[in-house]
């Protein structure tokens, strides 16, 4: 609460110091600026008197001390020291007033911060003159005499009677400002690059600025968006301009992306990446850097980057590959295939040994056994009860190859076919 406080007692007694100075240098002005055409340097305060000199429009001159008879006692920056007629020099302006612009509603929210979300002090009527107290950035710091109050109104919504700069530098350091319009002059203290700025008075090379809280001179190599005199390096060689327009981001090649800059300079800090065809607004123009806003963010784009006929080279698209189903791999044992066993081949002609017949005998024929030639066996076995007998005559009841059912007597036995005659 305390540190509130405090901040807002240094910034009425900053105003207040502001309110009290600038119309001091707009009513005895320590520099002027020659304007009409090329104005005479009189050796006394009188036309009739001799000329020292001729200086063009925009030359700066400084007041050193009190003249008559319409002339001022001037100081010229080649050194030389004579009178110039008052009406052909330009004191420039104090620079604070401005003009509320018409709203909605016909007034305007004066804020207690530099933001939508801070809470409204008062509503101030649309064409109240307010005095600008600092502005360096998009949100100014006014006062409103009418009513005393002190607060915060966005850029967009007062129209200054001066016009703004900002302070450029090719690797985004500081500038120094002078006491006076020449680098010969001490330096009263240095803005950084990117800082806005009002333009009190204009001559060739020098611009006499205020902002930061700082009220000098400074190098016009440094300003942009500020007039025709604005140094080539960084400003508008046709004439700067801080009302709005509309362009779109255009970069030679349309994957590329342009760079949002936190100040005016290649080296700045990139706030955001924007593709070809993003609509900016342009607050500030320059050959070399713009001041813009896309959507809520605010910085410095390159000219050069930037379409402003409402034609941009269509951004690169890439479709995302629609997936292609690759179903898995699965892997099979194959079976191991049976083995052919080539079959023995038949031969084509079978010789068969035929075995010499006996034609089968009829059941009931008789016959008798005999002994194996050359044998001296006398008996033969004759299966029957396991006994062995010597037979001579027996009745053949069945035949075959190897052995025959015979009768002998009321017995029957089984004898070798072999053993058999009949």
């Amino acid at each position: 609460m305390v540190t509130t406080m405090r901040k807002n007692m240094l910034r009425l007694l900053a105003a207040f110091a502001l309110l009290v100075a600038l119309p001091a240098l707009a009513l005895g002005a320590e520099f002027a600026v020659v304007k009409g055409g090329k104005l005479n340097l009189r050796e006394s305060a009188s036309t009739g008197s001799r000329s020292l000199g001729k200086y063009a429009s925009g030359s700066w001159v400084e007041i050193v001390g009190s003249g008559s008879n319409g002339f001022a006692y001037v100081r010229t920056m080649d050194g030389k020291r004579g009178y110039m007629a008052q009406s052909y020099l330009n004191y420039g302006s104090a620079g604070n007033e401005a003009t509320v612009r018409y709203a909605n509603g016909g007034y305007v929210n004066l804020r207690s911060g530099p933001s939508l979300d801070d809470s409204v002090i008062i509503r101030v009527t649309s064409g109240t003159t307010i005095r600008i107290l600092d502005d360096t950035y998009e949100w100014n710091y006014v006062s409103v005499p009418q009513s005393g109050h002190v607060g915060y109104m966005h850029d967009s919504l007062i129209n200054k009677n001066v016009s703004s700069a900002t302070v450029t530098t090719r690797n985004g350091g500081k500038v120094n400002v002078r006491s006076g319009p020449s680098s010969s002059y001490a330096s009263v203290g240095s803005l950084r690059s990117g800082t806005k700025v009002s333009v009190l008075n204009k001559g060739t090379g020098w611009y006499q600025i205020s902002g930061g809280g700082i009220t000098g001179f400074m190098s016009t190599s440094y300003l942009s968006g500020t007039g025709s005199t604005v140094g080539s390096n960084t400003g508008s060689s046709s004439g700067g301009t801080t009302s709005s327009q509309i362009a779109y981001v255009n970069n030679p090649r349309s994957t590329q992306v342009l760079n949002l800059r936190e100040t005016p300079s290649r080296s700045a800090r990139s706030i955001g990446q924007y593709k070809n065809g993003t609509q900016v607004k342009v607050v500030s123009y320059g050959s070399t850097w713009c001041e813009v806003y896309v959507g809520t963010k605010h910085g410095y784009m390159m000219t050069s980057y930037l379409s402003f006929n409402g034609s941009y080279l269509p951004p690169t698209v890439y479709a995302t590959p629609t997936p292609v189903y690759v179903p898995p791999i699965v892997y099979v044992t194959p079976t191991p295939s049976p083995i052919y066993v080539m079959p023995t081949p038949t031969p084509l002609v079978q010789l068969i040994t035929p075995v010499p017949q006996q034609p089968v005998p009829t059941a009931g024929l008789q016959g008798t056994l005999a002994v194996r030639a050359g044998s001296s066996e006398t008996a033969i076995n004759v299966y029957n009860d396991a006994s062995l007998t010597s037979l001579k005559v027996m009745t053949i009841l069945s035949y075959g190859d190897s052995v025959c059912m015979i009768l002998v007597g009321n017995s029957v036995a089984y004898v070798s076919t072999w053993n058999v005659n009949y």
